[in-house]
């Protein structure tokens, strides 16, 4: 026996929203986004929150804040590589024999089997820092066993203007990118900026082999697009790109493009992304604050 039913037309138009609701639901992108807490509280000398927990895996990302004066010692875990990106204050660096001035906007990877740095914030500063805390697989070993050279440091430092340019097809000539960590210096890590004044946009591009995250550093009041979800990025706030994602993103009038891309690939072979970055030029002044071993 067959049965059919007819409803009334608000009750069906109600059950085809509903339908529709569900299925665009379901296919929608979600864009996980944290703003950081730039202010340590008051009746306070240190602060610390985590940053996107579980987003990358195998890596701990924390928002660190001392208040000067102060002189916190922080030990490096065995067994995974640590990357400090330091937003906001001023102070210095101490690893093993090692000694850096810390400004906005630099950043610093100790290695080479440094198990601590100490850090000097003076006083009237509140200096203020993302630390990484990346777990190292057998293939990273190997890859930093092979590494040439060149790219083996006990402390990689640099700040971000000192760093080389480079152009990509997605982005207008108005763009001033550069690399900040480039390939095979921390195995399947890389990290860049990328700059312009408003009205600006990076095209929409594609990356499966890699998880993104976007860091909005100074003055940074931009717009992220990834397939059918958008998400502001303003400054000292992080952004993960929904990995395999269709994303690009705009820069209104009178804002700035301002951000630090850091790319987390899955394995070796999808560092071959990186050769879409054509270096500006080959000169390594830039540079001359990095330590090779």
């Amino acid at each position: 026996m067959n049965y059919s039913v007819v409803l009334p037309g608000g009750i069906a138009g109600l059950f085809l929203t509903l339908a529709v609701c569900v299925s665009s639901c379901q296919d929608a992108t979600e864009i996980v986004v944290q703003d950081l807490q730039m202010e340590i509280p008051a009746d306070s000398r240190t602060f610390s929150e985590t940053v996107l927990p579980g987003e990358i895996a195998d890596t701990r990302i924390e928002h660190l804040a001392y208040a000067g004066p102060a002189s916190p010692v922080i030990d490096l875990e065995a067994g995974h590589v640590t990357m400090f990106i330091f937003l906001a204050g001023t102070g210095v660096l101490h690893a093993d024999t090692f000694v850096r001035h810390l400004t906005p906007e630099s950043i610093a990877i100790p290695m080479d089997d440094i198990g601590s740095v100490r850090l000097e914030v003076p006083a009237g500063e509140e200096l203020h820092f993302l630390q990484f805390t990346k777990k190292l697989t057998d293939e990273d070993n190997e890859d930093l066993a092979s590494f040439p050279a060149d790219n083996k440091y006990s402390l990689y430092f640099t700040r971000f203007v000192d760093t080389e340019p480079y152009t990509e097809k997605i982005k207008s000539p108005n763009t001033v990118s550069r690399t900040v960590l480039p390939a095979d210096i921390i195995p399947r890590v890389s990290l860049g900026t990328v700059e312009a004044p408003g009205p600006d946009r990076v095209g929409a591009h594609e990356h499966p082999m890699l998880d993104q995250l976007f860091l909005g550093l100074t003055d940074n009041d931009i717009v992220v697009h990834a397939d059918n979800a958008s998400a502001e990025l303003g400054e000292f706030s992080v952004l993960h790109i929904p990995i395999g994602s269709s994303h690009s993103v705009t820069v209104g009038e009178n804002k700035k493009m301002y951000y630090l891309w850091m790319d987390f690939f899955l394995n070796r072979e999808g560092q071959e992304w990186l050769k879409t970055h054509k270096p500006v030029s080959t000169d390594e002044t830039a540079v001359q604050d990095k330590d090779p071993t």
